[in-house]
């Protein structure tokens, strides 16, 4: 019998899901859950259940009871929003997943783009109107996971991480895309970029995964939201001078098309995580230099 907690992750395929089994695989007792047959790359200390979220009985294989739940599996790029089909498969998997679960500690990780557009740093008590699909999503789940904790056993939590980077992100994210358009650059080059010179507050997924498991750890939830979040303002073009300078590539400048890259796009977003600092303890370690190394080594 292992004497370590018991975490069942969902989503664990995925990018921040692979770190968190990397991280915590010393610390819980995994079962990794997800679409088809077991990743090669899984450890062999840990368990998986290939488990369809959007199917009941499918939900039906995964346990019922389980000390700590971290629910990760969702769509995850913003961009792929234009319809309302990734809205309604998120909210399903959520609804089938709480459903499911009869006792433990669930937290379920949202996102910084269900706060309303402001200036200032944005605290937990601020107001809520996503602009997009993808931001409308995160908060509906969050209805669904409040209700149920609400409702019976479960206990659950809510996370509004900011913005992620580190290695092994989707190469159709935004970062790692400016990360190849600097690469490919030739010497002395103008950066050209499409979108906004937006102002976000980003985080190593190393430091975003240890407050997921600072907030699952907690003796008891003095709250049930918590943003993850550095306080730092970096923007974009801090992030392009950033890559320019670790991949040794000199560069003439940087311009922007002033536009958009999705609905959810808006020209600064930055978070304050007193709250979950003073629950926990918790602060990131890594600079956004470090994250940006990590991605592109």
């Amino acid at each position: 019998m292992s004497s370590k907690p018991g975490l069942l992750l969902t989503g664990a395929s995925g990018f921040v899901g692979r770190h968190v089994v990397a991280l915590g695989r010393g610390r819980f007792d995994i079962v990794a859950s997800g679409r088809g047959p077991r990743p090669e790359w899984l450890p062999a200390d840990v368990a998986w259940c290939s488990v369809d979220l959007m199917n009941r009985a499918s939900v039906a294989a995964l346990p019922t009871e389980v000390p700590f739940v971290l629910h990760l599996a969702s769509e995850t790029v913003p961009s792929k929003f234009f319809s309302y089909d990734p809205l309604l498969d998120s909210v399903e998997m959520t609804l089938n997943l709480c459903r499911h679960l009869r006792a433990g500690r669930l937290l379920f990780a949202s996102s910084c783009l269900v706060y309303a557009a402001s200036t200032a740093p944005l605290r937990e008590e601020d107001p809520v109107d996503p602009r997009g699909h993808y931001g409308l999503t995160k908060l509906l789940c969050e209805a669904v996971v409040s209700r149920t904790g609400e409702a019976g056993a479960l206990e659950t939590a809510i996370a509004r991480p900011f913005n992620h980077v580190g290695a092994g992100m989707r190469p159709d994210l935004a970062i790692p895309s400016i990360a190849r358009r600097v690469r490919a650059a030739p010497d002395g080059a103008m950066i050209e970029m499409a979108g906004l010179d937006s102002v976000r507050d980003f985080l190593d997924v190393s430091d975003i995964v240890e407050a997921y498991f600072a907030i699952l750890e907690m003796p008891a939830l003095p709250q049930r939201i918590f943003n993850v979040a550095s306080g730092k303002a970096s923007s974009i073009g801090d992030v392009v001078r950033t890559l320019a300078r670790i991949l040794n590539k000199p560069i003439s400048g940087i311009t922007f098309a002033d536009q958009g890259n999705s609905a959810d796009d808006t020209s600064t977003v930055v978070g304050n995580s007193d709250k979950l600092r003073q629950a926990t303890g918790w602060l990131p370690k890594k600079s956004l230099e470090e994250g940006l190394s990590g991605l592109v080594s």
